[in-house]
């Protein structure tokens, strides 16, 4: 599945690539790790900043567009970050011929603990920030068209979507 473009729905800030990557090394060098471990084919993550504020971190295909205050920028997969991800859970993927589901039903085929790895890979994604952080992972399927997102924020229930579908995940995840 492709993601559209979404560069010019917000404010795109030239020529800032170097500083924002120096604000949020840390930060972009952690959602890297995890979209390279993971294999998902897309990662966001809402860094709670406190107060209100949060920073968004939005990775697919190496390509990393960081929003800060309402300005966005574009850092490309070439881009040199100056700091070590921050530690995460293991991650174990499954290959997209193992998972498939049907949005209609909830039918979920995947081998035993597949789904519960990944949402306690993305919960650890979510947890290494803090606060209110909230992470989400985009995971391929047998159906190229159907991806599954999966959504975690600390203290709140785990949750599932495919197609137009939400599916709460159970506790046993956590």
């Amino acid at each position: 599945m492709t993601y559209p473009d979404r560069r010019g729905t917000i404010l795109t800030v030239s020529g800032n690539v170097e500083d924002a990557v120096a604000r949020h090394a840390e930060a972009v060098a952690t959602v890297r790790a995890f979209a390279q471990r993971s294999g998902a084919l897309r990662v966001v993550l809402l860094v709670d900043g406190g107060e209100g504020s949060a920073i968004m971190l939005d990775c697919a295909g190496g390509v990393l567009e960081l929003t800060d205050s309402g300005q966005a920028v574009t850092i490309p997969a070439a881009t040199p970050v100056p700091a070590a991800p921050r530690p995460l859970p293991a991650l174990r993927p499954s290959p997209p011929t193992a998972i498939a589901i049907d949005p209609e039903t909830g039918a979920l085929e995947a081998p035993l603990g597949a789904v519960a790895n990944l949402g306690r890979a993305v919960l650890g994604l979510a947890r290494a920030f803090g606060g209110r952080s909230v992470a989400t992972a985009d995971f391929a399927t047998r159906d190229p068209e159907l991806p599954i997102t999966i959504a975690a924020r600390e203290g709140e229930p785990l949750v599932l979507a495919a197609g137009d579908r939400r599916f709460v995940l159970p506790d046993v995840v956590r």
